[in-house]
């Protein structure tokens, strides 16, 4: 059936009659809203190339749909620019075209679209030489997947897309200024099997070299050169008979040497017109190579399958001569996808199934091989994601996921903000304000002491390494809350307190400067900096500088409002000298700013409302600088302040919490930031000038401040109600990322509540894992119980590899991540899914597990079992056979439901009487997903889309309701309501179904398609829930019946509903941008989005793309401007529709990416 979709109206074609009828739109149509949270992190490509300058080294990795451009320095990696591509890149090459100095890339992506970048250093530009769309109408994709290879002498580029074919692309268009359309062609090749295929060094006319495989399974390498006037091949130098059954990976040797390495499963082969040398290295131990790179014409870096780092190095004579081959195991490294060598013997090892490393080989060989590599840097990956779970954790969701495979496996625990690990805490109750300061010495470049005041007193504790004890001084002031202190530029510590300003000698902490407010004044409220402070009581302020080891009255004026909070930080870079006084005031509650030294004032902006300002403050982040202020209930106003004139513009506001709020401003990884203390602490940043605001994993934080001791490098001390913790950042960035390493493969997670535990599927193949998390643990139990009546020999085999694949259940603890115990599986079992089964009041891990044996198509027998950890000890609860694979289990009304092979079948559990089937349901293919939503279960189906069923447990029995009859190989499935229906097939495509009228209508049998959308990502995995916490302010959400997802790349996403009026109006955007926003390759974001499979391809529908839609943020004010017409839309929540502006669609925008 084929399915015409539009927002109004969409429509049918009848089974019976063929003939078309319009549906009307139905309230439950639903419109969805999709972006990415995390960008992808695998890495599939990785190459150097002299790009970004003439004389610039750089690393291009490419992970799925970005690309992310490294500057190699002497002080390592330096991150220069990131290239969103709308599509998936899958090849990509650097070359140098005649007579440039400078190299471009060429990529090719999933879908079959090429381009040709170049950088342009003077006006730091990137451009799209040459584009073009290759894919044919007809033909096979190769089994082995596209093969891209640039001719050395920059004539043209092979691809190796569809069987029995080789595409040429010429060259000669990429010398045009203009970007100019690629054009191409095809040349037969008679041999389908081809393994891997190479252009060869040093030829006049470009030559391809080749591996391929006959029927009869024999393997030989055949060379053809490539007539660019004929468009054919003719015969090439040389060909190859018989070469090693597993030959799998040509290797082209640069000059002077040339010729093609040829690497197998045993031998190592260097073969020319005129030489063929074969050695068997003992080092590769089998090993399957994967990938290589270049360091010379003699040197090349080898890697496998198992993480082995080898070099290979050809072995010449005075000629010149190539005499030997040989092969060195140099040490391990993460499963690498791609090797890249940068200089200096460093290398780039990006992985898609762990994280990337940047290594050092290490010259000289000594007894532990180990001591030839030095991991210099990792990059986190959180790829493949195979399932997660949320989890709820100090009040905060996180996301659980099973990542990467083999000993890179994983759990990464990602939540939605920065992480600060806990390195010390005192309990001090009551502190109203802490400072850091240097005492007793001249090296002022690290703190040792904290200024810590209370209601009355204060305090200062000195940190003599982890130790810490109270200092005592005869002029510190300890009988008075301290307002503010700190550091002076001129070395000396300055104190505030109500009644007086004093400074202090740093070695003898004794008075050297003074200053007292006028006869019955006091001090209220304070802003200092190094070399400046001002000062206020009530409406007067006083303005002073620090010099020279002096306190300077300046200037004093009267306001017109009693002054609430007062800040004075430089802006502008390296200045220490503030030309600006920030103040916000009582009773008109106003933030204005006020030239130093004159006080005059410059802008007065009133915030309105009857909430005063708490904490104002000016902050520089990158290129811009801003003005923020909260009130007394957790808002926060930002706006941009122009450090020349003063002036305010933009301004916004969002919710940080439900209390009041105070900003500090801090110093980390060569960035400001600001963190906001409240009842959700938050730290605030600029990436790409956008602000970020991203919480922190810690409760009710009441003030905070930088400390750098020789104990506590580059930390924080953060002040709650209790006392003060002392925490060090991993990194300023959106989402915290932990890695909890398995080295086993992490299949499937679920969290049990009542018993804080995490229950963990794994699998450990012993052939690459020797060491794991389930070899390790010291509470073990195994399967022993095989049946009711089966024949064990019938479906336990022991593995001819030696039980190579051992399946595992983990029970892991959920603060700790220390493994409580493992159950290993018996031999050829393996366990598929998993659940947590709630039932009288007790909870219980459910498996699904198959008994495989290679004779058969698909497993014939399986089990479901249940388990309950009872905190000390696991208990096999039930155990039933069942004849075939259990794909998937969940719960439907309080019984278990499970995918059976081509089944459906709902169990009945009692502890005391096991689980007994209470019905099953036959029509589909293979049930790979299920879920439920009350009496409603979706199934998805391996190749039959997706299906729903009704459980009507007063008859015992499953009936379906309604299908997609589409032939989608799924993915994924999920449940938004009773009638809307989200799927992910095998072509990285979204699509959400419904369910038209009730259970007895007669249109009922046809799952109406309501949206289609292309992800460009695998999705594995499904979950209910966010990873951000609701509005504090109590506003509705934009985003509701949000779904995450994970995929294959490492890519973490957000699926939600939006309301028809706001969707209405981001499609309208989204079309602008998608005409205004030039891409790079010149590929639409319409064919981008496009839904395609290997039958059909139509446009996206139902979808908004949150991704383009974020980009508005990121263009110049004039061009959002020229967007800004007929987008209309309740912007203020009155109810009534009005164009917006600029910044009503920033804000708008700015909200939406808050749900992310």
């Amino acid at each position: 059936l084929l399915y015409t979709i539009k927002f109004e109206v969409a429509m049918e074609v009848d089974e019976k009659s063929g003939n078309d009828k319009v549906i009307k739109d139905s309230k439950a149509t639903p419109y969805m809203y999709v972006v990415t949270a995390q960008s992808p992190t695998a890495t599939n490509v990785a190459i150097t190339s002299n790009f970004t300058g003439p004389n610039d080294l750089n690393l291009i990795v490419a992970k799925n749909s970005k690309i992310e451009i490294h500057i190699v320095s002497p002080e390592g990696l330096r991150h220069y620019m990131d290239l969103n591509i709308n599509g998936c890149v899958t090849c990509m090459q650097s070359f140098r075209p005649k007579g440039e100095e400078q190299d471009v890339v060429f990529v090719l992506t999933r879908r079959y679209h090429v381009f040709i970048i170049q950088y342009k250093p003077a006006t730091k530009e990137l451009i799209t030489r040459t584009y073009g769309d290759i894919e044919d109408s007809t033909g096979k994709p190769t089994d082995i997947g596209a093969i891209g290879i640039v001719d050395p002498e920059c004539k043209l580029i092979g691809l190796r897309l569809y069987e029995g074919l080789l595409k040429i692309v010429p060259l000669d268009t990429v010398k045009q200024k203009d970007a100019k359309e690629l054009k191409s062609y095809n040349i037969r090749i008679e041999e389908l099997g081809i393994i891997d295929i190479k252009f060869l060094e040093g030829c006049k006319v470009p030559t391809i070299v080749y591996i391929y495989q006959t029927q009869k399974g024999t393997r030989h390498v055949k060379t053809f050169e490539i007539s660019l006037s004929n468009k054919e091949f003719t015969k090439g130098p040389w060909k190859l008979t018989n070469v090693e059954a597993n030959a799998n990976l040509i290797i082209p040797v640069k000059a002077p040497l040339y010729g093609a390495i040829i690497i197998g499963l045993a031998t190592v082969s260097y073969c020319k017109a005129d030489t063929f040398i074969s050695h068997a290295p003992g080092v590769l131990r089998d090993s399957i190579i994967t990938c290589y790179c270049t360091i010379d014409s003699k040197r090349y870096l080898c890697a496998d399958e198992k993480g082995l780092l080898f070099i290979l190095t050809l072995v010449t004579d005075q000629a010149n001569i190539v005499t030997d081959i040989e092969m060195l195991h140099l040490g391990e490294t993460t499963t690498a996808s791609c090797l890249a060598y940068l200089d200096n013997s460093v290398v780039y090892v990006g992985s898609a199934q762990g994280d990337s490393q940047l290594i050092h080989i290490n010259p000289g060989r000594t007894s532990n091989e180990d001591l030839h590599l030095t991991v210099l840097e990792s990059y986190a990956n959180l790829g493949s994601i195979i399932d997660m779970c949320i989890v709820d954790s100090d009040k905060q969701p996180q996301l659980v996921t099973c990542s990467g495979s083999n000993k890179e496996g994983s759990l990464r625990v990602v939540r939605c903000g920065i992480g600060i690990q806990e390195l010390a805490s005192i309990d001090i109750p009551g502190i109203k304000g802490i400072w850091p300061i240097q005492i007793h010495s001249e090296d002022i470049s690290l703190d040792n002491a904290l200024v810590i005041t209370f209601m009355g007193y204060t305090r200062i504790l000195y940190f003599d390494g982890e130790e810490v004890e109270e200092v005592e001084t005869k002029d510190f002031i300890t009988d008075e809350q301290t307002l503010h202190s700190g550091m002076t530029l001129g070395k000396n510590i300055i104190q505030i307190c109500c009644t007086c300003i004093r400074l202090f000698d740093t070695i003898t902490l004794t008075t050297i400067s003074e200053w007292k407010p006028e006869q019955g004044e006091r001090i209220d409220h304070v802003g200092c900096n190094e070399t400046q402070c001002v000062v206020s009581n009530g409406n007067k302020v006083t303005y002073l500088t620090i010099k020279d080891g002096h306190i300077n009255q300046i200037s004093r004026v009267e306001l017109p409002y009693d002054v609430a909070c007062i800040d004075i930080t430089p802006l502008g870079k390296d200045n220490k000298i503030s030309k600006y006084c920030a103040i916000g005031c009582w009773v008109d509650g106003s933030i204005r700013v006020y030239s130093l030294p004159e006080f005059e004032q410059l802008q007065c902006h009133e915030l309105g409302g009857e909430i005063v300002v708490k904490s104002i403050l000016m902050c520089p982040f990158e290129d811009s600088s801003y003005l923020m202020a909260t009130l007394g209930d957790g808002s926060l106003f930002y706006c941009d302040i122009d450090i020349d004139t003063g002036k305010l513009s933009k301004k916004k506001k969002i919710a940080l919490g439900i209390h009041s709020t105070t900003l500090q401003l801090f110093h980390a990884f060569d960035a400001y930031h600001v963190f906001a203390s409240s009842d959700r602490p938050t730290v605030i940043y600029s990436n790409s000038n956008k602000l970020v605001f991203s919480t922190v994993n810690m409760q009710d934080i009441n003030h905070m401040c930088p400390l750098n001791t020789n104990a506590y490098p580059d930390s924080l001390a953060l002040a709650s109600s209790s006392g003060f913790t002392v925490g060090s950042v991993a990194a300023i960035q959106k989402l915290h990322i932990q890695t909890i390493p398995l080295g086993e493969s992490p299949k499937r997670i679920v969290y049990q509540d009542k018993t804080s535990s995490y229950g963990i599927i794994t699998m450990r193949s012993n052939f690459v894992t020797a060491q794991s998390v389930s070899t390790l643990c010291q509470s073990v139990s195994d399967s022993t119980e095989l049946g009711n009546g089966m024949d064990s020999d019938s479906r336990i085999k022991k593995d001819a590899a030696g039980d190579s694949e051992v399946h595992n259940l983990l029970i892991m603890d959920k603060k700790t991540y220390e493994v409580l115990h493992v159950h290993r599986f018996a031999p050829t079992e393996w366990a598929l899914s998993l659940f947590s089964y709630h039932c009288n009041d007790k909870e219980y891990f459910v498996v699904g597990t198959a008994f495989v044996n290679e004779e058969d198509s698909e497993p014939k027998d399986g089990r479901l079992i249940v388990f309950r950890w009872d905190g000390t000890s696991l208990d096999q609860v039930a155990s039933h056979d069942v004849k075939g694979a259990v794909n998937c289990v969940t719960e439907v009304c309080g019984k278990i439901l499970a995918g059976i092979n081509n089944k459906v079948t709902v169990f009945e559990f009692k502890e005391e009487d096991g689980l007994k089937v209470e019905c099953k349901y036959h029509n589909t293919l293979m049930a790979v997903y299920v879920r439920s939503r009350g009496q409603f279960i979706l199934v998805g189906d391996l190749l039959r889309s997706m299906a729903l069923l009704v459980y009507k447990q007063l008859e015992g029995r499953l009936e379906d309701i309604a299908k997609d009859y589409k032939a989608n190989w799924m993915t994924q499935v999920e449940i938004l309501d009773d009638d809307t229906f989200l799927g992910a097939e095998h072509y990285n495509n979204l699509f959400v179904c419904t369910k038209e009228g009730g259970l007895e209508d007669e249109d009922r049998r046809l799952l109406k398609l309501a949206g289609q959308f292309h992800l460009g990502e695998n999705v594995n995995v499904f979950r209910e829930g966010s990873l951000v916490l609701k509005n504090p302010s109590g506003a509705p959400p934009l985003v509701h019946k949000t779904i995450l997802y994970g995929g294959c790349s490492g890519s973490i996403g957000l699926i939600g509903c939006i309301e028809k009026p706001l969707f209405d109006m981001l499609l309208t955007l989204q079309e602008a941008l998608a005409r205004s926003v030039t891409s790079i390759g010149c590929i639409s974001h319409n064919a981008w989005r496009s839904f395609q499979n290997d039958r059909q391809k139509e446009p996206s529908s139902g979808f908004i793309d949150g991704d383009l839609i974020e980009r508005f943020l990121d263009l110049p004010r004039s061009e959002m401007s020229k967007l800004c017409t007929d987008l209309f839309y309740d912007f203020d929540g009155t109810g009534m529709k009005r164009e917006g502006t600029v910044d009503d669609l920033i804000k708008l925008i700015e909200d939406l990416a808050r749900i992310h």
